[in-house]
């Protein structure tokens, strides 16, 4: 453990020094990116950040006496940063891209490396070229928000070298887990420049590069290292990358649901579609590594302790994973992002293509309801049998686990489980639920005692079985119907918004603002830098404090807008606040009413009819 230090702490110092020199380069030479349609971000930044990654980890190979390295992931990563360079630089078509990304995949397989999950040479070869070229594109994918593809490879490749370590002395000391620590050095000192608000990006330079070495490190000769059959480690696999995965699995299926193509930019990732039902940015990047630090530790687990309970566990996080992608997928973000992002999402069911994304929510149900019968069926025999027993048992789980799979989703079929929306999940619902589970059960039972007159088999694991699965299929559906509820509150109550001003015509004008754009904002409070008016409330809401209060809010991300009246909006208020507004990307302009229509409301005849807003960024 204590030699790979000395690798991650070069590239990590290398990377820090490295970045910056990077980002002005990016500037000098205008290789930028500039906001776009179906981009997120709302400012120019430059895009050498992987210059600076792969620089890092290159030098750390040069520089440091006797470093092993794996020749050919180097070689073939290298040639993806090469790609993704040119592309930052000339904008490739998609195409071009994936021609060269198979090619350094069938280059990847000639010299030596790849997959051994089936047993059949040519299908591993296959699946090799697919995994590379697979998992190289979901980095590039998720590389859309401010620190999310930087934080994402750090915890996955944390999560990678610990099952490495675990696995003993001489995969520790591997060449593999040599180049990973140099790889997680380059990424953490260029995390420091890409957290929120990012001063640089990885460009597909960097994505590309990242996804290439974590896909070559998880085939690597390190990888089997732990033990266990080739479907653990699949299993494991799967588990260590799963952000990224859901990410790619979740734009891809919806995209093609809704007939549009799936190597276009846009803005409905995941990370987008947690915003859209209400989290601001950080929040939304805070779930989605969350996420992938609780797969990399069920990955650990897994590979550390194989069988048993460790599985149920891991099974545990791929429902939770699947659930989330599940809801997620009915969310319609087609103009769900308005001027300045502030438009929460209002529907849960697509305003473009209700029929397509209900769909795409029920079809996502059936492969849940899988996993949890299968889950069910595997505690169960748990349950039963513990030890050597287990093992002697399982055969006859093997055995009948195609048998029970079927019934039990035929009986949830005719039951009507996927005729009602999840997030309308009620009590009449959990009674189908519960018929469902118990005639699937019963059904199981008489297909076995047909085929095998109950020879070898537990009657006792059926019933654990049919209580299981009814726990989990009423805990996913309540789930479903949670998370809906919760985010479809906060997508209603729209993005947070600070009032700053309370004079008269202040008040008239937000009073009007607010009404014509309700469905937009949730008002946190009003700013006032009379501090006499602390402590009241005005149009309904509370005075939160001063323009001091209002720049601690600012950078505590407490607030997504500020509204400045036009009594406040003076230059030097306006120039104290534009910096700290834009470092930390919140939208602020300046809301009046036309003079006419406040001279009428002054006087009390008409309430104002009309306001005016300016937006106060550069």
């Amino acid at each position: 453990m204590t030699a790979l230090l000395t690798p991650f702490a070069t590239a990590l110092v290398l990377s820090l020094v490295l970045a910056p020199a990077c980002r002005w380069l990016g500037l000098r030479h205008d290789c930028v990116a500039h906001p776009v349609d179906d981009r997120w971000h709302r400012r120019t930044v430059p895009l050498l950040g992987g210059v600076a990654i792969f620089a890092a980890v290159v030098l750390g190979l040069l520089i440091l006496p006797g470093a092993p390295a794996p020749p050919a992931l180097v070689g073939c990563a290298a040639v993806l940063f090469v790609l993704g360079l040119v592309d930052d630089v000339k904008d490739l078509s998609a195409a071009t891209k994936l021609v060269v990304q198979f090619a350094v995949a069938a280059g990847f397989v000639f010299l030596g490396a790849g997959a051994h999950w089936t047993g059949w040479p040519t299908v591993d070869t296959v699946l090799t070229m697919v995994w590379i070229v697979g998992i190289t594109n979901a980095f590039n994918l998720i590389d859309n928000m401010d620190g999310l593809c930087a934080g994402v490879t750090l915890i996955a490749g944390a999560a990678w070298l610990c099952i490495l370590l675990a696995a003993g002395p001489g995969a520790a000391a591997s060449a593999d887990a040599w180049y990973l620590a140099l790889l997680l050095g380059g990424v953490a000192g260029f995390f420091v420049y890409n957290r929120r608000p990012a001063s640089i990006f990885m460009g597909d330079a960097g994505s590309l590069f990242l996804g290439a070495s974590i896909a070559g490190l998880t085939l690597g000769p390190a990888a089997g290292a732990f033990g266990g059959t080739p479907a653990l480690q699949v299993a494991v696999l799967l588990l260590v990358l799963a952000v990224p995965l859901l990410d790619t699995a979740l734009v891809t299926c919806t995209r093609l649901l809704d007939a549009r193509p799936v190597v276009d930019g846009g803005r409905d990732h995941a990370s987008h579609r947690l915003v859209a039902v209400g989290l601001s940015e950080g929040q939304a990047v805070a779930v989605l590594w969350a996420l992938a630090a609780a797969a990399g530790g069920s990955a650990w687990t897994v590979a550390r302790l194989e069988a048993g309970w460790p599985v149920l566990m891991a099974a545990a996080c791929v429902i939770g994973t699947v659930v989330l992608g599940v809801y997620l997928a009915h969310i319609d973000v087609s103009g769900a992002f308005g001027e300045g992002r502030d438009r929460g999402l209002r529907a849960v069911s697509g305003a473009s293509s209700p029929a397509a994304y209900a769909r795409a929510g029920r079809g996502a149900e059936v492969p849940l309801d899988f996993v949890l019968i299968t889950v069910a069926y595997y505690a169960a025999y748990q349950l039963r049998f513990e030890g050597s027993a287990f093992d002697a048992n399982f055969g006859f789980f093997l055995r009948s686990l195609p048998i029970v799979v079927a019934c039990q989703l035929v009986a949830l079929w005719v039951a009507g489980a996927y005729r009602t929306p999840s997030r309308r999940f009620g009590v009449v619902d959990a009674a189908m639920l519960g018929k469902a589970a118990a005639g699937g059960t019963i059904l199981a039972q008489l297909i076995v005692l047909y085929l095998y007159r109950f020879v070898g088999y537990s009657r006792i694991v059926f019933i654990y079985d049919g209580v299981l699965l009814l726990l989990g299929l009423v805990a996913a559906r309540v789930a479903f119907r949670l998370i809906g509820e919760h985010f479809e509150r906060r997508g209603q109550a729209g993005a947070r918004i600070v009032l700053y001003g309370a004079s008269e015509s202040d008040r008239a004008a937000f009073r009007e603002f607010l009404e014509k754009s309700r469905e937009r904002y949730r008002v946190v409070g009003l700013i006032d830098d009379d501090a006499g008016r602390g402590g009241r409330f005005v149009l309904g809401h509370p005075v939160l404090g001063d323009r001091g209060r209002l720049v601690d809010m600012v950078r505590a991300q407490e607030v997504d807008v500020v509204a400045i009246g036009a009594d406040q909006a003076a230059p030097a208020v306006i120039d104290e606040l534009r910096p700290t507004c834009e470092r930390h990307d919140v939208r602020f302009f300046s809301v009046g009413v036309t003079s006419v229509d406040f001279r009428a409301a002054a006087d009390g005849d008409v309430a104002p009819r009309a306001f005016v807003t300016r937006n106060l960024r550069r």
